[in-house]
């Protein structure tokens, strides 16, 4: 009977122990699920950003397509003019044909620039997605790291490595606000831009049309030309004198 208070004093410690031992398994469970959230929210941004950026270079590569249509044009009609001007003769060029290739010239050069603006213009905002995954990818990290240190606290029932899950958690959390906001603002400001010079180049590019002038040109080379053209004039044959 004398070892009797000490074993009711163990018995106590054993069922403090157990009872310190359940309640660390029921926090470490909630952080191990939480830090599921948080890893699985940023695997879904990593996997939105990535769409964006992949779409960001697919729009600027349409921009750039343009910009090389009107680089060619530029150059074509350049060549055109040059070849013309070298051929020219005082009274037989039409000096208003050699003036239409010059304001083409003149065209495709500023649409050439504004669609090299446009094609810049997605330069910021492909950086932004690029480091927004990569920000969202150490989030993600964060989160794994959390997970795995959680699942050997709840194994050793330990508190030393459940705190450092919950820092981890936190760390991915910090992470994935920052990007957030960061990317929020670099994002909006780089869509402006390229919405801004995209207008500029379509409105230069519907207010510089020539189709009047085109479809005159078409019309007078038929009437000069075609089936329904007169005949030229034969030419008057040469006369040689003779030396009777």
């Amino acid at each position: 009977m004398a070892h009797a208070p000490e074993t009711l004093e163990h018995a106590h410690h054993i069922a403090h122990g157990g009872h310190e031992g359940g309640r660390l398994a029921m926090v470490v469970g909630i952080t191990m699920a939480t830090l599921g959230v948080l890893l699985a929210f940023a695997s879904a941004k990593v996997g939105g950003e990535r769409t964006e950026l992949i779409q960001a270079l697919v729009d600027q590569t349409f921009a750039h397509a343009q910009f090389q249509a009107q680089d060619v044009k530029h150059r074509v009609a350049v060549l055109s003019l040059q070849n013309l001007h070298a051929e020219a003769e005082v009274g037989r060029t039409n000096p208003k044909d050699m003036l239409q290739i010059v304001n083409s010239i003149e065209r495709y050069e500023k649409e050439a620039t504004a669609a090299n603006t446009w094609v810049d213009a997605y330069d910021q905002l492909i950086k932004a997605f690029a480091e927004s995954q990569e920000h969202y990818e150490r989030a993600q990290l964060a989160a794994e790291f959390g997970i795995v240190i959680a699942s050997i606290a709840l194994l050793l029932k330990r508190k030393a490595p459940w705190i450092a899950s919950l820092g981890l958690g936190g760390l991915a959390i910090v992470l994935l606000v920052m990007t957030y906001m960061e990317t929020r603002h670099e994002t909006h400001e780089a869509e402006e831009k390229i919405e801004s010079s995209e207008h500029i180049y379509e409105a230069m590019r519907e207010a510089d049309k020539t189709t009047d002038v085109d479809h005159a040109l078409v019309e007078d080379v038929k009437r000069s030309y075609g089936a329904g053209a007169p005949t030229p004039a034969p030419a008057a044959p040469a006369h040689g004198g003779s030396g009777d």
